[in-house]
C-alpha cells in the first residue's frame, strides 16, 4: 500500500492506493490523524474490508468530534459498493470525484 498526503487549499489530502485490510489499515489510520479537515481519495483503493470500514468510520467520528470534516472521494466500483451496502455512503460525506471534494468546500 502506497499513501500520499499533501495540501489542498486548507484541506489535508491522503490517497492510499491498494487494498485497505487488517494489513494496511493501521498505516491509512495513522494518516487520517491529523486534526484537521481531511479528504480521503479512495480512487485508486482496489478493496476495502471490514477492517478499512472501520478506520474510515472511526477518523470519520473523530474528526467530526474535533469540528473538522472527513470527505471521502469514492468513485463507482467495488469500495463504492461496500459502503452503499453497509449503508455509509448515506451517513458520510462522500462525493465522486476528488475536484468535487475540493470545490464543495
Amino acid at each position: 500500500m502506497d499513501i500520499a498526503t499533501r495540501d489542498e487549499g486548507d484541506w489535508l489530502l491522503v490517497q492510499p492506493a491498494g487494498e485497505i485490510d487488517i494489513a494496511t489499515a493501521d498505516a491509512v489510520e495513522s494518516h487520517l490523524a491529523a486534526n484537521r479537515d481531511t479528504i480521503l481519495d479512495l480512487t485508486q483503493v482496489t478493496f476495502m474490508d471490514s477492517t478499512g470500514l472501520r478506520t474510515v468510520v472511526g477518523a470519520h467520528n473523530r474528526l467530526k468530534e474535533a469540528n473538522h470534516r472527513l470527505r471521502i472521494v469514492i468513485p463507482d466500483g467495488p469500495v463504492e459498493r461496500i459502503l452503499s451496502i453497509t449503508g455509509l455512503t448515506g451517513a458520510l460525506d462522500t462525493v465522486g470525484t476528488l475536484e468535487d471534494a475540493i470545490s464543495s468546500g
